[in-house]
Parts: C-alpha cells; sequence; structure tokens
C-alpha cells in the first residue's frame, strides 16, 4: 500500500448532478488508500444530503460559515490527516486510475513534490493541456490548474487575501521555495467551464484582468515584461529565444489582455485548424510584430501547401510585421511567393566548445528520405569515412564535419551546432562557410562533387566560421537588428 491522499473539496452552490460525480469518480478510483474532507462553504442542506448518500466512512464532511474558497481548503487542510494532500473542486471528474499513477509517481521519486496534468471540460472536445515542469514558465504565467496532489510538507497554505488567480499564487509559492514538480502528459480529469458566476468568469474586462495579474505579479517580485514569445508550432525553440532574450512566452498571447508591445511569433502555422490563432495574435495593436518563418514552415510550402493559402496572409503580414528566415534558400522562396523576409538565424545560447578534429573523420548525417540512395552511394564511394546518422548520441567533438541534404534547404540546428563548434558543413544549403554542392539533376555527377568536397572538408578546421557565426547566431546581433 502506497502513500495515503486527502482529498479536500470545498463546496459552494454546487450543481448537485456534477457535485455527484464528481464523489463517485473518487469513490470509483482504483487505488483506494485516501479520505475525502468536503467542506460546505455556507449551510447547503443539499449537498451535504448528497455526500451522505454514499455511506461512505472514507468521506468527513464539514460546515462553516460562507467564508470563500480559500479559507474552505484551508479549514478542510487542517481537518485533513494524510501526507498526500489533493485540492479538489466539486466540479471535477477524476479519470479512474489517476490516483494510483499520481502516487506511485510521488512514491518512487522523492525529489518530486507536486504532480499534475492538463484537464478536459465536461461535455466538450479537446482539453486544456499543460507543460514539462519549468519555474521560469511557471513566472510568465500559470499552466498548473489547483486540483493536483502535492506533498503535506511543502504546502504553504493558501493565502486568503488573495482573491483571483489563487492556483498561480499557489504554485509560485510551492517552487519559489525549491519544490519540484512532475509532469504526466494527457487529461487526469474533467470540469465544467467558467461562467459569470465563477471567479474566472468574474469581472473579466481588461483592466480587471491586468489588476488580478498585476497582484501575483507584485507579490512574487515578478517584473512585467513588454515582448513575448509564442510559438504553437516550436515551442522548444519559442522558448528558448524567450529566455535568452529576457521575454515572456506562451502559447496565444492574445487569449486573455496583455500589456505587450512586441509579439515575435516562432513558426506561423499553415494548418487551416491553427490558422485563427496565429491570424489572431496579430491583428492585436502591437508596436511590433515579428515572424521567424522556421525550417517546418519551409517544409510545408515545398510540400505542396497551395500558394494559394499563403496570400491570404501575404498583404496583412507584409504590412504588419518584421519577418525574418534563416538563410538564402529559405528567403528567395518565401519572396517568390510574395512575403518580405529578411536573414536573421535564430541565435544559439550554449555553443560546444572548439577542440581539434578527430583523427578517424567521422560525417554526422542529416538528410531527408528523398537523399537515401545518394547517401548511400556517398557511403560506398568513401569507405575510409564513418558516417553516423543525426540519432547517434554522440558529442560533436567526435566529428569532423556534418553532410545535411534536406528538400527544405534550410539551415538546421544541427548546422549552426557545427559551425560553432569549428567543424565543416556540407550541404545543399547557400550560406557562408558551408560548403555548398549543388544538385547537378545527375546522380553519378552529384555523388562525384560530393565525394570532393567531403575528403576536403574533413581534414580541415573553420576557425574564420567560428568567429563569423559566433557574432551572427548572438543574442547581440538578434537585439540590434529587432531594435532598428
Amino acid at each position: 500500500m502506497g502513500s495515503s491522499v486527502s482529498f479536500i473539496i470545498p463546496v459552494y452552490n454546487p450543481d448537485i448532478n456534477i457535485f455527484k460525480k464528481c464523489l463517485k469518480s473518487i469513490v470509483g478510483q482504483s487505488y483506494t488508500n485516501w479520505q475525502a474532507i468536503i467542506v460546505l462553504d455556507g449551510e447547503n442542506p443539499e449537498a451535504h444530503s448528497v455526500a451522505a448518500e454514499f455511506k461512505e466512512s472514507r468521506f468527513k464532511i464539514f460546515s462553516i460559515p460562507h467564508s470563500g474558497v480559500q479559507k474552505a481548503r484551508n479549514y478542510g487542510f487542517e481537518k485533513s490527516k494524510y501526507e498526500i494532500i489533493w485540492n479538489f473542486d466539486c466540479d471535477c471528474v477524476i479519470e479512474p486510475d489517476t490516483c494510483k499513477a499520481f502516487v506511485e509517481e510521488l512514491d518512487k521519486n522523492k525529489d518530486v513534490d507536486f504532480v499534475y496534468s492538463g484537464y478536459k471540460f465536461l461535455g466538450e472536445n479537446g482539453g486544456i493541456p499543460s507543460e514539462p515542469f519549468d519555474p521560469w514558465l511557471l513566472r510568465c504565467g500559470n499552466y498548473i490548474s489547483t486540483c493536483f496532489p502535492m506533498r503535506r510538507s511543502i504546502f504553504p497554505g493558501w493565502d486568503e487575501t488573495v482573491k483571483s488567480l489563487q492556483d498561480w499564487d499557489l504554485w509560485l509559492t510551492v517552487t519559489e521555495k525549491g519544490s519540484k514538480g512532475s509532469f504526466f502528459p494527457g487529461y487526469a480529469f474533467s470540469t465544467t467551464l467558467p461562467t459569470k458566476h465563477s471567479i474566472s468568469g468574474q469581472g473579466c474586462t481588461n483592466e480587471a484582468w491586468l489588476d488580478r495579474v498585476k497582484a501575483v505579479q507584485v507579490k512574487h517580485n515578478i517584473q512585467p515584461r513588454k515582448v513575448c514569445v509564442s510559438s504553437l508550432e516550436n515551442k522548444a525553440e519559442g522558448i528558448r529565444l524567450a529566455k535568452l532574450i529576457d521575454a515572456d512566452y506562451k502559447d496565444v498571447p492574445n487569449y486573455k489582455p496583455n500589456n505587450y508591445d512586441t509579439i515575435i511569433q516562432v513558426g506561423f502555422s499553415l494548418n487551416p485548424g491553427r490558422v485563427k490563432h496565429h491570424s489572431g495574435i496579430f491583428r492585436q495593436p502591437l508596436r511590433k510584430k515579428i515572424i521567424f518563418w522556421t525550417a517546418d514552415n519551409i517544409a510545408e510550402i515545398n510540400n505542396a501547401i497551395s500558394h494559394r493559402a499563403l496570400t491570404e496572409y501575404t498583404k496583412a503580414l507584409n504590412c504588419q510585421t518584421m519577418q525574418f528566415v534563416e538563410d538564402l534558400y529559405a528567403k528567395r522562396l518565401m519572396e517568390s511567393i510574395g512575403f518580405n523576409v529578411s536573414i536573421l538565424p535564430l541565435p544559439m545560447v550554449n555553443m560546444d566548445s572548439i577542440e581539434a578534429l578527430p583523427e578517424k573523420a567521422t560525417v554526422l548525417v542529416d538528410f531527408s528520405n528523398e537523399y537515401r540512395q545518394l547517401v548511400s552511394c556517398l557511403q560506398h564511394s568513401l569507405p575510409d569515412i564513418s558516417f553516423d546518422f543525426v540519432n547517434a548520441a554522440k558529442p560533436i567533438k567526435d566529428y569532423a564535419a556534418i553532410l545535411s541534404l534536406n528538400t527544405e534547404k534550410t539551415m538546421s540546428f544541427n548546422i549552426k551546432r557545427m559551425l560553432l563548434a569549428g567543424r565543416n558543413v556540407i550541404s545543399n544549403i547557400q550560406s557562408p562557410f558551408c560548403g555548398y554542392v549543388d544538385d547537378t539533376g545527375e546522380i553519378g555527377k552529384y555523388v562525384s562533387n560530393l565525394v570532393d568536397t567531403i575528403r576536403k572538408r574533413v581534414k580541415r578546421p573553420t576557425n574564420a566560421a567560428v568567429d563569423f557565426w559566433k557574432k551572427e547566431l548572438s543574442e547581440k546581433r538578434l537585439t540590434e537588428v529587432l531594435n532598428k
């Protein structure tokens, strides 16, 4: 038997049918070592009767004068006794195996203090996903619901002076003390959509929402930022860029009111289902709107995405935005469609150390399926050179060069890493200090040209390339261009 769990459920003017479903879902958990502390925030005979109907000894029912949800939750904590506490809401329906999975995670990993996931809305498709644990990202905005378990030892108590965004305040409080969370992909429970009677649905004027956010920021010494990075298509790159330039990161910055004057979008979805999110971002009255078109975008365009679909955005984006691509090929492609773009590669943060080339020439290979036969020919033509593929778990220092042959022909993360580490690049992209080999359309001649280029480049370092790309891929270069 694992750790014991205390569910703490405040109840005020509930939907009785959903309240029944909530309690039924707790009783139906595959994990049975729990108690439920039900706190009626004000007298509610009907809700009391519903809880009593279950005749469940693990239910403890209390009533207090109506005082608000934080006081009810704190009262429930005082009445609870187990080592894991689970703040839960009376309009939530938990999945049958969630408690078991979360307790097992806390029992197994003693350095984890709380567990969380996403959640769904009852009767609706999809849900609200969450994010892998990142205290920095949490300071940009909350991504963890109230209704998740934590160790009793870290619970700070609910701040009863905070009238809104209590969940954000709670998770900021525990993480600022060093507590760590464990993220489970998927959805742990379902809940109701916010109504005008809920805290989330009340007073949702722009001013009211911004006041709520400011109150939490002031309490936790979070300096408001004027720049926000967004990316629905390449989130890891978007977060990396936001950290680098000290901006906020949000998937959809216009989902709630904000005071940003600049939005930087990493990648622009051409998927019809997501276009509305992207176009909504750029309809905001902002000082600057910036798009970094990514390699994935270029691949989409090359894979027969209708140019007609793109032209719907060309005029609007050209009028309102600064648009950047990573290399000359992408620039030429986007300009052929009608977009006004400039070359500005996304910066790199962690650079590999520059070390001597390995004695045995080994080439890292990154290629699209269309080049599979070509790469096979190269392997046969260069028996004295080893070829590893991009999933090989070796440090950059073990490679003399990278061979990158991709249909989108744009500068990849691996190419940047190799250039900054003093390694050579052989590729079908045109970029400074890259060994460009043009596709002749004749495989024999193309192989011959690539063989000659590889043999020359695996033997020599590229110190000049390092100096050039350190400047080109720096935060300083980025901020200089964006601030013009």
